[in-house]
């Protein structure tokens, strides 16, 4: 079901592109690569701030943050100076195919993104948030987003010995310990304790006795 949600989402952005046209579809791909990249790459240096990352949601409100934050910055700066300003036109093709595609792969990647937030919050150790497929779209999500961080490493030759899927099961597996040890256990239910039959007796001293022997 996650995945055909995913579906869905990159439909609704290759139709947004075909609108946009390449040259601007190009663009907003370009920021959210970036902004995602940025979020899951620059978590570990925020959270490591005490105030920060306290919380079981230290993880999933610095991630959607800076990733916030990037696309924000690094998309009225090009609309301001470039797209804002000026069109650059390409083949008929670039506009209808090349668009719908570089839309659809995007969209694919802000769903994976998004789950990706979903499995660092408590609520993913939820059953019923795995039974509607999150549990088996992990594996997808962070492959097609690793492939995309790998691609940013190699160009910016960034290398610290591990790759993306590695920096990304990493924070999944601190995130999970993080939850486990931050959130409160539910207290147990204590049973009603049910009615006994109680019995009243006199006690022995109230109960009369023999009268007491004269000494003669």
């Amino acid at each position: 079901m996650v995945f055909w949600i995913g579906i869905l989402v990159g439909g609704a952005f290759a139709w947004l592109a075909i609108k946009l046209r390449f040259y601007q579809t190009w663009v907003l791909a370009f920021n959210i690569i970036i902004s995602i990249y940025l979020a899951i790459y620059l978590r570990p240096a925020i959270t490591n701030i005490p105030a920060v990352g306290d919380t079981p949601y230290s993880n999933v409100m610095t991630m959607a943050a800076v990733a916030l934050a990037s696309f924000l910055i690094l998309h009225c700066v090009p609309y301001l100076f470039l797209t804002g300003q000026f069109n650059v036109p390409f083949p008929k093709i670039f506009d209808t195919l090349g668009s719908s595609l570089l839309g659809f792969l995007v969209g694919f990647l802000v769903w994976s993104f998004l789950t990706l937030l979903i499995y660092t919050m408590p609520v993913s150790q939820n059953k019923l948030v795995q039974n509607i497929g999150f549990a088996g779209f992990r594996k997808t999500g962070i492959s097609y987003i690793s492939s995309f961080c790998n691609s940013i490493n190699a160009i910016v030759s960034y290398n610290n010995g591990d790759s993306a899927e590695q920096t990304i099961n990493e924070l999944l597996k601190g995130a999970e310990e993080q939850v486990q040890t931050k959130t409160p256990e539910k207290p147990a239910l204590v049973a009603p304790v049910k009615p006994t039959e109680t019995r009243t007796s006199i006690p022995e001293q109230n109960e009369p006795g023999p009268p007491p022997k004269e000494d003669i």
